[in-house]
Formats: C-alpha cells, sequence, structure tokens
C-alpha cells in the first residue's frame, strides 16, 4: 500500500468507502430497506466457552438486513473481570454499500493480485513479497522435528506458573530452561497473549527474508497491542489470513480498520487480506451468536479496494517469500457448531517445516477435513489446537496430524478448566498418547519460535 506522508492511504480508501459521520468512526453501511439498527458486538467468542464474569459489549451501529434477527445480546460471560469498551456512532447509508457476498470477487478459479496485472492462474496466488509460486502438488509433508525454537514466554508474567492444575502436560512456559535450538531456518512466529485474559487467536509469522503474515489477530481490545508488534516489526503485513469471523479471530482487524476509517493512523499497511465468507445473510441464520461481527467485518471489508481482498478456495496457494501457505478446505458450513465449522484452515510450509492453523475448527468440521484431505496432507510439524484446545477437532483429527508441538491459544483460567465446564482435560489426555513433549500456551505470555 502506498505512503501518503506519515500515514497509508487506507484510511482516505475506508473515509471513501464508508459513510461516514461528522462526530462518530462508521463503518460501511449495506443497501437495505429496513432502517439502521444498533447491534451488541460480542467479541468474546463463543458466549458458552468462557470464563467467569461479564463482559460490556461494543455498541456499533450496522444496518439490519432483510429477514435479519437483531442482535440484542447482553451480559455474555467473558473470563474474569469482564472486559469494558467504548461505544461509537451508527453509520449513514446514502446509497449503501453492496456486502461482500459467499461468491468471490475474483476471476474465475484466480485470485487478483495485489497490484495491477491479471487474474492468476487457477488454485496459485502469486507472491506478494518476492518468492516463487509452490504448487499443491510440488508441496512434501515436512519431517517430524527433533528440536525445538526460542521460547520468549511469561513475557507479561514475570513469575512462571507451576505446572498445570489439570493433566500432566508442563509447557514450555513453566520450565526453568526453554530449549534454544532454532527450527524455523531463520523465520520467526510469535503467538499474541490476550490482552483481557479472554480466549483468541493472534499468531505473526515473520518469513526470514523479513516479511510479516498476520493470522487472525484477536479480540478489539487486543487491536491496540497488535497495531504495535506489527509496527515494531517493520509496519507492512504482506498477508493477512483470518480464519472465520469471530470477533476473538477477527475482531482487532475490524478495530484497526475503523481506526483508519475514523482518522487514527494505524502506521501499518496491508498487501492482502485472505478469507471466505458466506453471504451476510447465512450468519444471520447459522451463527447468531456472532452475526454483529460478522456482518461487521463484512460490511467494513465492502470499503476496501478489491484488489487488497482475497476470498480463498480449498487447494490455492499464498507465496510470501520462502513462505508457502496453502488453504486445506473450503468453509463446511454443517454440524451443531456451523460458524466453526465454515473456519478456513491454513497450513504454512517454513523452511522445511509445517505450520497447521486450524482455527475453531469443531468436529464434524475436523473429520469432513480429514476424509477429503487425508492423514499424509494433515501431517504437520506444528499444530495450532482447535477452538482454544476444547471443544475443537476430534483425537483422529490430532492423531493424523501427528505433531511434535502445540501452539495452544489458550487463557489462565480455560487451561485449568475453571469450573470444570471444559473439555480441555480430553485434549491434553490426547496430546499425552501422541507423546507431544513441547507446548506452547499464551497462558504463560507471548510465545516465540525461531
Amino acid at each position: 500500500m502506498e505512503n501518503r506522508g506519515n500515514r497509508t492511504w487506507l484510511g482516505t480508501v475506508l473515509a471513501a468507502g464508508l459513510a461516514m459521520s461528522a462526530a462518530t468512526a462508521p463503518m460501511a453501511a449495506y443497501a437495505a430497506p429496513q432502517s439502521v439498527t444498533a447491534y451488541a458486538v460480542i467479541e468474546g467468542g463463543d458466549s458458552t466457552l468462557e470464563g467467569d464474569g461479564a463482559i460490556q459489549a461494543r455498541t456499533i451501529g450496522i444496518p439490519a438486513f432483510p429477514g435479519s434477527i437483531r442482535n440484542t445480546v447482553s451480559g455474555v460471560p467473558e473470563a474474569p473481570g469482564g472486559v469494558q469498551s467504548a461505544s461509537v456512532g451508527t453509520p449513514e447509508a446514502p446509497g449503501g454499500v453492496q456486502p461482500v457476498s459467499g461468491g468471490t470477487p475474483e476471476a474465475s478459479g484466480g485470485v487478483q493480485p495485489v497490484s495491477g496485472g491479471t487474474p492468476e492462474a487457477p488454485g496459485v496466488v502469486q507472491p506478494v513479497s518476492g518468492g516463487t509460486p509452490v504448487s499443491p502438488a510440488e508441496i512434501q509433508p515436512a519431517s517430524g522435528l527433533t528440536s525445538t525454537g526460542t521460547v520468549t514466554a511469561g513475557q507479561t508474567q514475570p513469575q512462571n506458573p507451576g505446572p498445570s492444575t489439570y493433566g500432566t502436560i508442563v509447557t514450555e512456559g513453566e520450565k526453568s530452561a526453554p530449549p534454544q535450538d532454532a527450527i524455523l531456518g531463520g523465520a520467526t512466529l510469535t503467538m499474541l497473549k490476550s490482552q483481557s485474559e479472554s480466549q483468541m487467536l493472534s499468531v505473526l509469522l515473520e518469513t526470514s527474508q523479513g516479511s510479516l503474515i498476520v493470522v487472525d489477530g484477536g479480540l478489539g481490545a487486543d487491536a491496540a497491542y497488535l497495531r504495535s508488534q506489527i509496527q515494531a516489526r517493520g509496519g507492512r503485513v504482506a498477508a493477512w489470513l483470518i480464519t472465520h469471523p469471530h470477533g476473538d479471530h477477527a475482531g482487532a482487524l475490524y478495530q484497526i480498520l475503523q481506526d483508519e476509517a475514523a482518522g487514527q493512523a494505524s502506521g501499518i499497511t496491508i498487501d492482502g487480506i485472505y478469507y471466505s465468507f458466506a453471504a451476510p445473510e447465512w450468519y444471520t441464520v447459522h451463527d447468531p451468536a456472532e452475526v454483529t461481527m460478522a456482518h461487521s467485518i463484512i460490511g467494513t471489508f465492502a470499503g476496501l479496494p478489491q484488489t487488497m481482498l482475497h476470498q480463498v478456495s480449498r487447494g490455492q496457494t499464498i507465496q510470501v517469500d520462502d513462505v508457502t501457505i496453502q488453504v486445506m478446505n473450503d468453509r463446511y458450513e454443517l454440524g451443531s457448531s456451523k460458524g466453526n465449522n465454515a473456519g478456513i484452515v491454513y497450513k504454512a510450509y517454513v523452511n522445511g517445516r509445517s505450520i497447521l492453523f486450524l482455527g475453531d475448527m469443531a468436529e464434524e468440521g475436523g473429520n469432513r477435513l480429514l476424509a477429503e484431505a487425508g492423514p499424509e496432507a494433515l501431517k504437520s510439524d506444528i499444530v495450532q489446537m482447535a477452538h482454544h484446545g476444547q471443544n475443537g477437532v476430534s483425537e483422529a483429527v490430532y492423531q493424523a496430524i501427528r505433531p511434535s508441538i502445540c501452539l495452544w491459544p489458550t487463557p489462565q483460567w480455560l487451561w485449568d478448566n475453571s469450573g470444570a465446564r471444559y473439555t480441555i482435560p480430553a485434549t491434553k489426555t490426547w496430546m499425552g498418547r501422541l507423546g507431544v513433549q513441547l507446548h506452547y500456551c499464551t497462558k504463560d505470555g507471548d510465545q516465540v519460535i525461531r
């Protein structure tokens, strides 16, 4: 993205694409026959899976869709102590902006290039920052790991906690001397800790050549910290991958884009955003607990340049320097947890190692992924634990992955199974059966693997 002075042009684009109010920070408006309705944004992920306490929801304005329900849920349980956030105004809607539909805006079978040019060949996304595209057929599963990378655990907690209350897993942050062997060939993976003690997923992957890839980003409450971490790494995001439009995954990106629209320069540029969303009405019907965030992020994307947006599909690859990212599935609109199963799984190949990002994939979606892709395609050296380590994919899926390292985007209260309400003890047992020895968990602070 082009720099103009000391700020990016992202805010200018958003301001032009969104209906602006003189005193508020509005978002993109849809053309809809109904009046604008204020919704409560619940950013804490699945309401049944949070800790104790309550969340004060952000109130924003988004338009009502024909036949949509009004999500006025409040008092959703959150992590202990809860999270409070400010309210922002409602958008004007003169003319409206058409929503991003389930179909892709790119040419058939291809993805539009980041800057200029013509659509690429089917199944391949051209590099956004150097490198050579790699076709899925050329990608070979990496061999098992025999060493681990550097961990910066407990950055926000000077004192390391003792061994876990539940299960026999000892995380790297609980060990007195984390291992120091580098495994990513000059690349660095950083999994960020929640700034509100909530469950969320935010990963930064720096290539050996210095380009930056972001996976999800976390809650709106995590936006400021995420922004500072991106700025510290040069301020440019080559590829921003979104697994699914839930608040604890896409909320930070949404907040950053909204701040830009309100005139607050983020100091970062984004070359491309990669995602697969259904039509807004699908979330109204099938994912009502997260309908507001889904509608909000879709509406915001409608105000961005189409060359920045890439609706992905199974089999496509994204090349950033020497990192190849493979899209493992199309949305699975099935099961009792349709919003989570409608997420995208990404597999990153980093200098001979493989990292599988499962997002919040639930059991039904995970079983379908296993049936479609097969065990060999899922085999990965490093796995991000599905749905923060509980109520995610089945043991059979993890058996196919056969990881050597587990990434747990899990706060302390969930790790300790507060109130004995969660299935995380079963997941820990599965990892014990697989013999996984290296566990990096955000309860211990930001986690770094090199």
